[in-house]
């Protein structure tokens, strides 16, 4: 099954980490995908360029590189991308992470095992210098439509999800850091008798520091949160008590300090990886 990866970057991402994506992507996987749509969300730093020019000069037309003049933030740099994508098969990917060997072939190898999925993620690993975390979720369909209704059941980088599903339900949206989210609810919610999946691996590594955390607290997150969260409500996806329970639970995190958010999600929310790969 042929797939394309959609990737986006702006000025602020860090050639070394999209260098390391990049050979993930293309020089380590078992399975190559035919096709990398990269995003140029506005104009980047030469650092950056440079790291493109290289790879487009490695893999040739297989990299289609979609420049934006200006920067339009994730959501809507993904819905320009996923319309330029050859292939129905889409694998997600962040510049800053990179990927276990296996990653696409054993999301290929459930695709073709069960046509009726339209979404297949993984569980990940969030590394810094501190520690190395796992982050797990949900494996099978009915967990995964009961989890999306309090978190998003997929880590998203991971996943690869089918192009004409995603249009369906009307393509990535502008919810700033809760694209994915608000994405994966629609295609819960508008395909009832489709299958999600989940491999209970970690395929993707995430790259972490103080600003990740940073990222997932503060109001302007908080109001995102709420308008999305109102949104579930709306159209039926969670209960009058599950919008309460979720305003409530999600953003008394999100306005901690940040070494106070960063602890919760290291010990609460994540299990913690030895340096042997062992779960503490």
């Amino acid at each position: 099954m042929n797939f394309s990866v959609l990737m986006s970057v702006y000025c602020k991402e860090n050639p070394l980490f999209l260098d390391r994506s990049m050979l993930s992507i293309w020089d380590e996987q078992i399975v190559k995908p035919k096709e990398i749509v990269l995003v140029e969300d506005g104009p980047l730093t030469s650092g950056l360029y440079d790291v493109i020019d290289k790879w487009k000069d490695k893999i040739g037309p297989a990299m289609n590189i979609v420049k934006l003049e200006h920067n339009v933030g994730l959501g809507d740099a993904l819905a320009i991308g996923i319309k330029k994508c050859t292939y129905d098969l889409v694998a997600r990917m962040d510049s800053d992470d990179y990927c276990v060997e296996t990653r696409f072939e054993k999301q290929i190898k459930a695709f073709e095992e069960n046509p009726n999925l339209i979404m297949v993620g993984t569980n990940i690993l969030e590394k810094n210098t501190e520690f190395t975390a796992l982050k797990t979720v949900p494996e099978k369909t009915e967990e995964i439509r009961e989890y999306s209704k309090f978190r998003n059941p997929f880590n998203n980088p991971s996943s690869m999800m089918k192009k004409e599903y995603i249009l369906k339900v009307g393509n990535y949206r502008k919810f700033r850091y809760l694209e994915d989210y608000d994405l994966t609810m629609r295609l819960i919610h508008d395909n009832p008798t489709k299958d999600f999946l989940n491999i209970q691996e970690p395929l993707v590594v995430m790259q972490t520091n103080d600003s990740s955390y940073l990222r997932r607290g503060g109001l302007l997150y908080v109001k995102t949160d709420f308008i999305l969260q109102l949104d579930f409500y709306r159209r039926g996806d969670i209960h009058l008590f599950e919008l309460m329970r979720n305003l409530l639970l999600r953003n008394v995190v999100r306005i901690l300090p940040n070494q106070a958010r960063k602890w919760i999600y290291k010990r609460k929310m994540r299990e913690e990886v030895t340096g042997n790969g062992e779960v503490n």
